[in-house]
């Protein structure tokens, strides 16, 4: 029989090769770089809209769109290119201060462009105390995620912005929840402006 010392040394003794082990081990694991799986795009050096198109055309069954800003007629082409062939389930949140701003006209002529096909426009801002809706990102077939500083507009290009694009179906996933969460808000938001503006042109 083992004496109360003897047993105390002897599970100190385990537990130090369990953990020391387990570290030891964790620390051979082969590790790999985050930066292997994405494409990264610096603006004005590199040609942030080319990218970004060629990213589009990935598309198979779905484009969801965030644009804080979005006045590339470029990209308005390309989305109603993607649905003419078949890619039906097109749909995009842009922030309202950029539709009754400076670049108004040209964001509202793409909406309508897209509306008139039947592609989903919404229209509103952040849930919390009606701030910005300043995200730039797009998700492509629930899999695909560009994400960054770069707005989808004319300037952007020459401006020093940054894309990421990344195959990863959570991260997909984690931005579709986000993207559906503010859609949800925002489209709630959307119909209540429109109704009170019908209400206004009957008075």
């Amino acid at each position: 029989m083992m004496d109360l010392k003897t047993k105390l040394i002897s599970a100190a003794l385990a537990m130090l090769l369990i953990f020391g082990g387990g570290m030891y081990a964790g620390y051979q694991i082969p590790r790999t770089d985050p930066q292997d799986q994405i494409e990264t795009v610096f603006t004005p050096y590199e040609d942030g809209l080319a990218a970004y198109l060629r990213f589009l055309d990935r598309a198979q069954r779905s484009v969801h769109i965030a644009a804080f800003n979005f006045t590339d007629p470029r990209i308005y082409d390309k989305l109603l290119e993607l649905h003419a062939r078949g890619v039906k389930d097109i749909r995009v949140l842009i922030d309202l201060s950029q539709t009754r701003g400076w670049s108004g006209d040209d964001i509202e002529k793409g909406i309508g462009r897209l509306r008139a096909a039947g592609i989903e426009v919404v229209i509103g801002t952040s849930e919390k105390n009606n701030q910005l809706m300043h995200h730039k990102y797009t998700v492509v077939d629930g899999v695909w995620v560009e994400d960054g500083s770069w707005n989808y507009t004319k300037l952007a290009n020459r401006q020093g912005n940054v894309l990421n694009f990344i195959y990863s179906p959570s991260r997909g996933r984690l931005f579709l929840d986000n993207w559906h969460r503010m859609h949800k808000f925002m489209k709630t938001q959307q119909d209540a402006r429109e109704a009170e503006e019908r209400t206004k042109t009957k008075r």
